[in-house]
């Protein structure tokens, strides 16, 4: 599945977080999360390695929540 990453530093230089939204017109930062600076990282596939989480657990979230927090690979 194609998905968009963003990116949030709190500190500058290390992510902090990366949040997975679906490719497309659909996708929309969560309200709770909008205070945060996000900025758009990279376009990928659920299987890319370097979001460190299991394709099937991301693909869930997405389905349920419509977004996925994961924690990025150093």
């Amino acid at each position: 599945m194609q998905v968009n990453i963003f990116i949030s530093r709190k500190d500058g230089r290390s992510p902090d977080a990366l949040l997975v939204l679906p490719f497309g017109p659909q996708a929309d930062i969560p309200p709770d999360l909008r205070h945060l600076c996000w900025q758009h990282f990279l376009t990928t596939l659920t299987d890319d390695k370097l979001l460190g989480a299991k394709p099937g657990a991301i693909e869930a979230d997405l389905a349920e929540s419509g977004f996925a927090l994961v924690q990025p690979v150093a």
